[in-house]
């Protein structure tokens, strides 16, 4: 628990960019934290398997592109601090002081990422965990 999947998970509760908040994931840490107020009793004696609440808060760190063949697809994407661009016009940038690498890639906790290039459509608005990619039919090479 200590190291978390070598560092490829994380316990948080917030999901979707830190937009929404799972009820399930609360209930999974707080019965964990609860259970730990008699940690003689509870954890080290008999009902050691309460630590599978925890189960319910892990979520994958890293962002790992596919094609619509659910085949890994890397390609380059833009890692960076997540910028909050609620209600500014046109299209703002989403992050700043980006490092461009290749999917798969490990998020730190507020940071963000974008395809660097227009070859692919993700299929889903936010990019964290696993993502199918289309390709984009308008995208010529320069």
């Amino acid at each position: 628990m200590a190291h978390l999947g070598k560092g490829t998970l994380t316990l948080c509760p917030y999901h979707h960019d830190r937009q929404l908040l799972s009820p399930v994931c609360v209930a999974g840490l707080m019965a964990t934290l609860v259970s730990f107020l008699d940690v003689k009793n509870i954890i080290l004696k008999n009902s050691h398997y309460v630590l599978y609440n925890l189960v319910a808060a892990m979520q994958p760190r890293m962002l790992v592109t596919f094609d619509e063949e659910l085949q890994p697809l890397p390609v380059p994407v833009r890692v960076g601090q997540a910028v909050d661009v609620v209600g500014q016009a046109g299209k703002p940038k989403t992050i700043t002081g980006f490092q461009t690498h290749t999917t798969p890639v490990l998020l730190a906790f507020g940071e963000r990422a974008e395809l660097a290039t227009e070859e692919y459509i993700p299929l889903t608005p936010i990019l964290e965990g696993f993502v199918i990619l289309r390709k984009n039919p308008n995208y010529t090479a320069a």
